[in-house]
């Protein structure tokens, strides 16, 4: 019998490969991905170490793989504040970006269950953090 966090692993797991589908198609690997969709939905810009932090992708990896986006003009960088670079989409990085939001699902839904995903989602990760912080 599968326990209910079974069911919601195997949920997630559905969850990440469709995201990483959708980086197929586009044709970038899942960091570069992943730095697009955190840019289109946090705009107008954002530091480096913010990417770092929402992604939970390595400060290497999200170094690299910006600039391989900015030579594939899908982003702009510019100086931040000390070593830090900013981010912000072209339009091409905005027009492959449209591709990968799941906004019409999430309008789909009414608003108490729009609030319903959220306050969960984040009752979950502050929960884990803490169990993770106390390891």
């Amino acid at each position: 019998m599968k326990s209910a966090f079974q069911e919601f692993n195997r949920i997630d797991g559905q969850i990440q490969r469709s995201y990483h589908e959708a980086a197929v198609k586009m044709g970038l690997p899942d960091s570069e991905f992943w730095i697009l969709y955190v840019l289109a939905t946090n705009e107008p810009e954002m530091l480096q170490t913010e990417l770092t932090a929402i992604t939970g992708v390595s400060k290497t990896t999200i170094n690299s793989a910006l600039k391989k986006m900015e030579r594939a003009g899908l982003l702009e960088l510019t100086p931040g504040g000390g070593r830090n670079t900013c981010a912000r989409l072209t339009e091409i990085g905005h027009q492959l970006a449209e591709k990968t939001l799941e906004n019409r699902i999430y309008e789909s839904w009414s608003p108490e269950e729009q609030a319903m995903l959220i306050q969960l989602n984040r009752d979950y990760s502050e929960k884990l953090a803490a169990m993770i912080g106390e390891l």
